[in-house]
């Protein structure tokens, strides 16, 4: 058994692997599902239920009274799972910290977006929604990660994947490549290893979103890939023999417990970024601002550089854009002080310094600052 926490170890060290996390984690200490709780709550069972016509346990899908009733059913969802869940907080807090560049999510995106704000972690959430343009692309690092909600988010009900209507267009849009950002497909594509955490491998669409990834990845069948079925799932030697899952004895708990204290044992776990050091970058990009708008523009060179070159090789691209800008500053500024500007050097001038002053807020988020 060790020698998959090994590879997955390895894995970790390279960031070239991606975590999919399924509703199957979240349980209580007292072994009851949450979703089961979460259900209960919206009273599916009652024949005169004003927002649920039906829902089909086996498949997991709802039939709304009417279209417009999903978002109050969704209203209700994200409100139970607001509530605090000392099992499933604790296991989260535990996922979040093991360093994975790329955690895919089916389970509600409050939950996991939580866990990581709570602890304080940086990150970048993305969520599919079926026909909208994407986001832009942010690559995801061992210090701010990416999660990825699958099936859509609850801040957009619109984009949630509840119906089997909703599956059917959803599996036809992902197919066509719509929705998805190139540079996430590449991602996926150029990732040499998944676990598998919680998801329902019983239900008959899991072959079909399956399906959906080695669409996006074709070196699925080469690649290294883990997964851990809980006492209660239901598997075949289907996922074995068809998509090269190796299956791990130990349920979800387990092996986050035992994957999460092998990365502590060797420092690998992600912490917290120094707010006492960060809050010193965010002042120095304020003054570097202050400088540009006072025009003192080396010192804002200076101070812009000191924060970028702190954060490589994250900052690199944001380096590179700097020193091109101090170097044109440079030689405009030259032909200033010596009256040899022209007009067009003047705008180019301007127009550079503006540069650095737009760059700054972009600095900023993508340094977490």
């Amino acid at each position: 058994m060790d020698f998959f926490y090994e590879d997955i170890l390895d894995a970790l060290e390279e960031q070239n692997i991606a975590l999919f996390l399924g509703p199957g984690i979240l349980k209580e200490s007292s072994g009851i599902s949450l979703q089961e709780r979460m259900l209960a709550s919206l009273d599916i069972d009652n024949p005169d239920n004003p927002m649920i016509k039906a829902y089909y346990k086996k498949d997991g899908f709802f039939l709304f009274q009417a279209e417009n009733q999903r978002k109050r059913v969704v209203r209700r969802i994200k409100g139970f799972y607001e509530g605090e869940f000392s099992g499933v907080d604790g296991l989260l807090d535990k996922i979040i910290k093991i360093p994975f560049p790329v955690i895919i999510s089916m389970i509600p995106d409050t939950l996991i977006t939580r866990a990581f704000t709570k602890a304080e972690i940086p990150f970048e959430h993305d969520f599919y929604y079926m026909g909208q343009p994407f986001k832009p692309f942010v690559r995801p690092t061992k210090e701010k990660p990416l999660v990825y909600s699958l099936l859509g988010s609850m801040e957009e009900p619109e984009s949630m994947v509840m119906t089997h209507k909703d599956l059917f267009k959803y599996l036809e849009s992902i197919f066509q490549g719509k929705s998805m950002s190139g540079d996430l497909r590449k991602l996926i594509q150029d990732t040499d290893g998944f676990v598998f955490l919680g998801l329902p491998f019983d239900k008959w669409y899991m072959q079909l979103l399956l399906r959906v990834l080695y669409h996006i990845s074709s070196r699925l069948e080469k690649i290294e890939q883990y997964a851990c079925v809980d006492a209660d799932a239901i598997t075949t030697d289907l996922y074995k023999d068809e998509f090269k899952i190796q299956f791990v004895e130990d349920d979800s708990d387990q092996f986050i417990g035992a994957l999460f204290k092998k990365c502590d044992e060797k420092e690998m776990l992600r912490i917290a970024p120094d707010k006492s050091v960060q809050d010193g970058f965010a002042q120095n990009l304020d003054k570097a601002r202050d400088y540009l708008a006072k025009n003192k523009i080396e010192k804002a060179f200076d101070l812009i550089t000191e924060v970028l070159e702190a954060h490589l090789p994250k900052a690199q691209n944001f380096l590179n854009e700097i020193i091109k800008y101090q170097q044109s500053y440079s030689e405009l500024h030259k032909k200033e002080v010596t009256e040899m500007a022209t007009d067009s050097d003047k705008a180019n001038l301007n127009q550079t310094i503006f540069n650095c002053i737009a760059i700054i807020p972009q600095i900023s988020e993508e340094l977490g600052l």
